[in-house]
C-alpha cells in the first residue's frame, strides 16, 4: 500500500525510474566511479615521496576533484530537465563523497597494513627531517621533538585511525564542496536541446 502511494504520486513513474531519479542511487552510482578516483588519488600521494612525478598527478587530481563533482551533479540536473532541487543536489553530492571516501578508505587501509606496513612510520620521518632542516621555520624544532617523541614513544597512529580520520575529511569537505557546486549547477540553469 506504501509503495503503491508513492507511485501514484509521482504519476505514471515505475518503481524502477523513482529509483534512478533518488538522490541516494546516483550518489551511489557516482561514488563507486570516484571512489575509484580518490583511491588512485591516495596512491599517487603516498608515492610521492619516492616517486616525484606522482606529486604533479596528485596536485592534477585534487585540482580538479570540484570540477569532477561539478560534472556528475550537471548530468542528474540535466537528466531531470532542471527540476532537481538545490538539497536533492545537495544530497547526492555527499552521497558521492561518503561512498568514495569508503571505497578510498578501504584502498588506503590495505596500502598501510600489508603493503607498506611501515608507511606511516617512513612518512613521520621524512616530515622530521624537513622540520630539523630549517625550511619551517622557527617553530620546526618543537614540532620535530614531538614527532621524534611520538616515534620513541611508539605513538604512531594506527592505520584505522587514519582511515576513519581521512574517511570523516572527505566527507565534511565534500559535504561543503557540494553545496557549493550544487549552487553553481542550479544558476547555470537548464536550456532543452533543440532538436
Amino acid at each position: 500500500m506504501y509503495v503503491g502511494g508513492i507511485l501514484y504520486l509521482c504519476g505514471d513513474m515505475d518503481s524502477n525510474e523513482l529509483r534512478q531519479r533518488s538522490p541516494y542511487k546516483r550518489g551511489a552510482d557516482y561514488g563507486a566511479v570516484f571512489g575509484v578516483y580518490l583511491s588512485v588519488l591516495f596512491l599517487l600521494t603516498a608515492y610521492s615521496l619516492e616517486v616525484p612525478g606522482c606529486s604533479v598527478g596528485a596536485f592534477l587530481l585534487m585540482v580538479l576533484v570540484p570540477v569532477v563533482i561539478y560534472v556528475m551533479l550537471r548530468r542528474s540536473y540535466v537528466a531531470d530537465m532542471g527540476t532537481t532541487i538545490f538539497s536533492s543536489l545537495w544530497m547526492e553530492g555527499i552521497v558521492i563523497f561518503a561512498c568514495g571516501g569508503l571505497i578510498s578508505g578501504a584502498v588506503a587501509a590495505v596500502f598501510m597494513r600489508w603493503i607498506e606496513p611501515d608507511y606511516i612510520e617512513r612518512t613521520l620521518r621524512t616530515v622530521i627531517e624537513v622540520y630539523d632542516s630549517g625550511v619551517m621555520g622557527d617553530n620546526g624544532a618543537e614540532v620535530s621533538e614531538v614527532l621524534q617523541a611520538a616515534l620513541d614513544q611508539k605513538r604512531v597512529p594506527k592505520v584505522v585511525e587514519l582511515v576513519v580520520d581521512m574517511i570523516w575529511l572527505e566527507v565534511f569537505s565534500g559535504s561543503m564542496l557540494s553545496m557549493l557546486m550544487a549552487v553553481l549547477v542550479q544558476a547555470r540553469g537548464y536550456k532543452p536541446k533543440k532538436v
